[in-house]
């Protein structure tokens, strides 16, 4: 099935996007990094130097699209940075719509501001903010969103967070782009996929995101006994746990295979005054599939043609609905 994809440089067929990374950020920051706008000011020129090398050693392994999962309410979701990376790259990128948890988002506009002082109807809100990004573009860049992205808190979802979900459910309906979530701890992907299920949304178009939180595999085989949805272990990179790959590998071999997504979740660059992370973190790019889990696959067993349709063909049928 042959479906358009919105990128950065305009709409492309789904056959084009190739190895998808479907969960990365170029840039990021949590809400308030901008205070430190003064001490340490957004370099786009910088920025891009550091981007464009990892998107080169991407192209180098055969990454064809990134998707740049970073929220509408959070730091670091630039789209003149990200189509200046695709044009320089040559690797298809993918904006998102969205917007991040109630706690750690940038909630207190929509709830103080929007709700309690303005008697706004905040799922409006959303819904004409994802509509926009999706058909018009995100601010005045022109460049459209091809996605959206929900978060939620864990073990239970909030009711802001439900607003959030309730309008991203409205506007995929409506545009056909597919919806990637993000959870806070191993506890409230069924939850997520309930909500969609009564929202009416089509899970063939729906990922649950951070499979890697959890250690448990009964977890991830929960939410695959809901038909349909893909399940992603977009946390694959050595602060998580081994064990969770090894829970992704078990379940391609328990002939889940067409349900499983991989990504990294790695932040190139951290909006605001540095900080000195642990040696380590170093490791956290978006080579490590490359470098870790794939050869760790295949001493497991799992074979090209598997691997390829992780990496290939649910990201494709994600966004076609298959």
């Amino acid at each position: 099935m042959d479906k358009r994809v919105m990128t950065v440089r305009g709409p492309i067929s789904s056959s084009e996007l190739g190895v998808t990374l479907m969960h990365e950020h170029f840039t990021f920051g949590y809400p308030g990094w901008y205070a430190d706008d003064s001490l340490a000011p957004y370099d786009r020129e910088a920025v891009e130097a550091v981007c464009l090398k990892v998107l080169k050693d991407l192209k180098e392994v055969g990454v064809n699209t990134v998707v740049d999962a970073t929220a509408a309410d959070v730091g670091g979701r630039d789209p003149v940075l990200l189509k200046s990376l695709s044009e320089k790259s040559g690797i298809h990128i993918i904006a998102a719509t969205g917007m991040f948890p109630e706690m750690t988002g940038g909630s207190a506009y929509y709830k103080i501001y929007r709700s309690a002082m303005g008697g706004c109807d905040l799922e409006k809100d959303f819904y004409e903010l994802f509509l926009r990004e999706i058909r018009v573009g995100i601010g005045k860049s022109g460049v459209r969103a091809g996605l959206i992205k929900v978060a939620t808190s864990d073990p239970t979802i909030t009711e802001y967070e439900e607003k959030v979900i309730r309008a991203a459910v409205r506007v995929s309906k409506e545009t056909g782009v597919p919806i990637i979530t993000h959870t806070e701890g191993a506890t409230v992907g069924p939850a997520q996929q309930d909500l969609f299920l009564k929202l009416g949304a089509d899970p063939k178009g729906i990922m649950i995101g951070h499979q890697n939180n959890a250690v448990d595999i009964a977890y991830p085989l929960s939410e695959l006994q809901r038909p349909g949805f893909y399940i992603a272990f977009d946390r694959t990179n050595p602060l998580e746990s081994p064990k969770a790959e090894d829970n992704a590998i078990s379940l391609v071999k328990q002939g889940y295979v067409d349900r499983i997504i991989l990504s990294h979740d790695c932040i190139l660059v951290w909006l605001g005054r540095p900080i000195t992370l642990p040696a380590h973190w170093a490791e956290w790019n978006p080579l490590y599939l490359y470098r870790r889990m794939i050869p760790k696959m295949k001493a497991a067993g799992i074979t090209e043609e598997q691997i390829n349709t992780i990496l290939v063909s649910n990201p494709r049928r994600l966004f076609e609905r298959a």
